[in-house]
This record gives C-alpha cells, structure tokens and sequence, in this order.
C-alpha cells in the first residue's frame, strides 16, 4: 500500500502556524512580483477568489472582505517542508518526496494504516503546527485519488482500493491525477466521464486516446502499480533559473548582477545532484504585455570541458549576455540554462586537461561550507551585486521565522495583530 501525505493549503498553513489569529479567516498567498494568488485558504476560496488570479483584479475584493495577503516567502516554506517530511520519515523506510508539500510513503509491512495515518496526522499537526491529508492505495494514482477525498472529510485520512467501485465511480474521469483537459476531452467523446468507466474501457481504446502514459493510468486504477517510488530521484537533464524582475530593467550592469545570480544558483543545484554541465544558454526578454518596443535573445555555448565551477560559469554567462543586450529596450526578465547535464561517473574528460585548478575547486567549495553553516546570504561573489533593485517584489512577506536570526520570533516582538 502507497501513502500520499499531502499538505492542506500549504503556503497558507506556513503563515498560520506564526499567526494563529488568521486561523478560518481568508488568506491567500502570491507569486513573483506579488503576481497571482497561488495559495489559498478554505474561507479565501469561498469568495470566489480562483487559483492563479492576478492580485490586481481581486485587490478589491480582498480588501472588502478583510483577506490578509502575503508575498511568498520561500525560505520558510522550504524549511516548513523539511520539517514535515523528517516526521513522515520515521514512519517509513521508503518515501518519495514527490513536491515541496507532497510524499508518497510506502506502508507495505503496516497492518492498520488507518491508524498509522492518523498517528502521522497528529504528531506532524502537533511538532510543526501544519495540517496534513492523508490518502492511501494499492497505487500511486488512486492514493492521490483517496488524497483528494480525504481533504473533504473530517478525519482526514482515506483508504481506496480498486474494488470500491462506488467511491471511483464518484470521481470524473478530469480528478484522476495525470489527466488533462485534452485527454478529458477526448475520453468524452467515447462515452468515458469517471474514472469507473475509465476502468473498465478496453485497453487498445485507450492506448489509441492517450499512448502508453493514460494506459499506465487505467493500470494503476486497476489496482496494478505501474509508476514506482522514487526514492532516488533521476538526475536532470537541464536546469533553468530565470525570474521576472521587481520593476522593469535598462542598465546592462543590472541584468548582469541578475544573470550573475541566475548562474550561481543553477549551479549550486547540479553541485548537489553531482551532475556537470555541457553547454550554457542565456536568454533576456522584455515585458510582452507592455506596448513599449519589444526585444528577447537568447544565446548559447558548449563547454569543450564539463563544469560545474561558479566562477568559470558566471564570467561565461556574462560574455553572452553582453552579446545579446540591446541598448534602448525596458527588460522585464532574464534567465541561465545549464545544459547537457551529466554526473561526474558519466565524464570521460580530456586528455590535457588543467589539473593545476585545485586551489579554485578549495576556493568553491569553503563558499559552500560558510552557506550551509550560516545561509545562502552569508558570502557570494562580488558579481551578485549588493543592492539588488532589480530583484523581485515581495512586499507582503513575513519574517523568515526559522531560516534568519534576525527573524526569529519573540515575545512582546508585535506578533499580536492588535
């Protein structure tokens, strides 16, 4: 049996855990640039406010019924996400954390999962302040599908197998995890409109509607587990850091300072996966929903040797981005891929290689040991910049409560709303 232990309206539930006032009050949180409402609570979505609004065409709504908005605040949802999955750990051996607010865990050797469930329920409610759903199965898809019901119940945890044919029959063939709207669309047209019938359609039907990937899911709504746990997840084969900036930006120094912050992030992800890369692309792009002029380039290289260096990365990227930077033009976002990835055990390397690079690679990586002792704000390189005006807006976040010294809540510090 396969666990799926979902977070319920996570971003929000991060909020609330230092703010319990706003517990069933309407909250919702927004994206980049204090964009669009991608989370929200219970109370926000009964007033209508819909996942990925623009903030701008519900501000007057949210003002009207008193809903409290916030800026994402990353660092203290990843660190919120590490906690809940150590808890979840020690219930289990083999897990795959599947997204920053979902784990798939398996419960093979539990007799009463019902219980075990609503054990993990407590103690991640209690240790982290964070509600969880819980939905179990025989297979990832109908855990999910059990995940989804058990959100609307009271208790919390579910338990479906493939011979519950009134609890799938209930859900449309569009709530089975996997299944878009085209797919939808094209199981509508043959008659399939729940999962139930999604079961028990003939499978050269639906290999010729969806391809191997839809009958994989009607195995596994079947009963059948055909997508395992991933406990060691594969290795990228590209890595892209890009974002939109706080305000538009014409000065080749800034993009510079933001590509430069684009370069060593991207980086720091391959480092810790182990993987090299083979090729580097830059891109810049201007605001396509503004009527100034527009302009967007990219630009890309291989690397006749693998790397995974900050420095020889950053200093290339930067060489790009001046080939690309047009004068006159209004940027609104620009972005670093790392492409071609490898793992090192993958690297056949070069002949006459330069082995006298050591003193570089000790350079790299006390950098990385003051980071993972002190913060990722603790030392960077000069070509980050230091003020940073192009950088995003988040002028709703609140504190980083567990990740910043300088944040860490205290009594009598104005937590109280009043």
């Amino acid at each position: 049996m396969i666990a799926l232990a979902d977070c319920n309206n996570f971003y929000v539930s991060c909020e609330r855990v230092f703010k319990p006032w706003l517990n069933e009050k309407p909250v919702i949180v927004l994206s980049n640039n204090d964009g669009c409402a991608i989370a929200r609570s219970n109370e926000a979505k009964r007033l209508g406010i819909k996942m990925g609004a623009p903030y701008y065409q519900v501000k007057e709504l949210c003002q009207k019924n008193r809903v409290s908005v916030f800026s994402s605040n990353y660092e203290l949802y990843g660190d919120m996400s590490k906690r809940v999955v150590s808890i979840l750990m020690r219930f289990t051996s083999e897990a795959e954390i599947y997204s920053i607010d979902e784990s798939f865990l398996r419960l093979d050797q539990i007799h009463d999962q019902i219980k075990i469930a609503q054990k993990m329920r407590k103690m991640v409610l209690k240790w982290t302040g964070i509600p969880i759903s819980i939905g179990i199965g025989p297979t990832k898809t109908l855990a999910k599908m059990a995940n989804r019901m058990a959100k609307k119940q009271d208790t919390g945890c579910l338990v479906i197998r493939e011979s519950e044919k009134s609890l799938i029959g209930s859900v449309k063939v569009r709530g089975v995890w996997g299944i878009g709207k085209m797919i939808e669309e094209k199981l509508k047209r043959i008659g399939i409109f729940t999962a139930l019938d999604l079961i028990n359609a003939p499978a050269p039907i639906i290999r010729k509607v969806g391809g191997a990937q839809l009958e994989r899911t009607q195995k596994e709504l079947q009963g059948l587990q055909c997508i395992s746990i991933e406990q060691i997840p594969e290795p990228k084969k590209n890595v892209c850091c890009s974002r939109s900036f706080g305000r538009t930006v014409t000065d080749l120094e800034e993009l510079e300072e933001a590509v430069a912050n684009h370069a060593v992030r991207a980086t720091q992800k391959i480092r810790k996966e182990g993987s090299l890369t083979y090729g580097l692309q830059v891109f810049i792009m201007t605001n396509r929903f503004s009527k100034d002029p527009q302009y967007s380039n990219l630009k890309t290289i291989g690397f006749d040797e693998p790397s995974d260096d900050p420095i020889r990365i950053l200093s290339t990227a930067k060489e790009l981005l001046r080939s690309i930077y047009r004068k006159g033009y209004s940027y609104k976002k620009a972005g670093v891929l790392l492409l071609n990835l490898r793992t090192r055990d993958q690297d056949q390397g070069l002949l006459f290689r330069d082995h006298h690079d050591e003193k570089r690679k000790r350079f790299v990586k006390a950098l990385e040991s003051i980071k993972n002792t002190y913060g990722t704000s603790s030392t960077f390189l000069a070509a980050q910049g230091i003020d940073r005006p192009w950088d995003m807006k988040r002028h709703r976040r609140s504190p980083r409560y567990t990740t910043n010294w300088n944040e860490i809540p205290a009594i009598g510090n104005g937590l109280d709303p009043s």
